[in-house]
């Protein structure tokens, strides 16, 4: 959704969507700290029970901001997949790419800040940003040996993939400005993306 639909007049049956777009954006601006029922509600030109009725808690809506994270992830990587020749390569920069572009959300997405980690929206979208780096790996694999890799080892390189490319977005964000410039993503990841197919 447009961020400016946050301040928009809402329809029955979008009320949930115009609430989750004020705590995306307050995530945005000051992380999750900055973020209340309360604010969201202002934001939202509604009352301030509306939060609670739509969303039960803030453990809740925070919930469903990581899922939108994670639904945003995918967009991003996809993107940046489709603009290189390599679909690997894609998948690491795409992950950092949105790390630098949302830390807050990354953040929150990835730690332990509040969410409940039961809601199925975010189970699904969390499995779903996983498996498409799982599945890249498995069609490269195809592709370079022509055979399927076996199940145990798709999980290890996929969390060795994952591993990788999360630390490097952890140290993007959390460093100083410009630090990382003399070890680009590129560069840390393209060993490691050969090594991922190697039987």
């Amino acid at each position: 959704m447009p961020k400016s639909d946050a301040t928009r007049s809402y329809h029955h049956g979008n009320l949930a969507a115009v609430i989750r777009q004020a705590a995306w954006d307050i995530v945005g601006e000051s992380g999750v700290r900055g973020l209340s029922l309360r604010e969201c509600a202002r934001r939202a030109n509604v009352s301030h029970s509306a939060p609670a009725h739509h969303f039960g808690s803030m453990d809740n809506l925070l919930s469903e901001v990581a899922a939108d994270g994670y639904e945003r992830m995918i967009e991003i990587v996809s993107v940046v997949q489709s603009e290189l020749a390599d679909p690997m390569m894609g998948c690491g920069l795409g992950y950092v790419k949105f790390a630098k572009t949302y830390p807050h959300h990354f953040r929150l997405m990835l730690g332990s800040e509040g969410a409940n980690r039961t809601l199925p929206r975010l189970l699904k979208s969390s499995e779903a940003a996983l498996q498409l780096l799982r599945q890249t790996i498995r069609t490269g694999w195809v592709e370079q040996n022509g055979v399927e890799p076996d199940p145990a080892l798709l999980e290890l390189r996929t969390l060795l993939g994952w591993s990788a490319a999360h630390g490097y977005a952890l140290l993007a964000i959390d460093r100083r400005p410009n630090e990382m410039d003399a070890t680009p993503p590129e560069a840390v990841f393209k060993p490691l993306a050969r090594f991922l197919l190697i039987p």
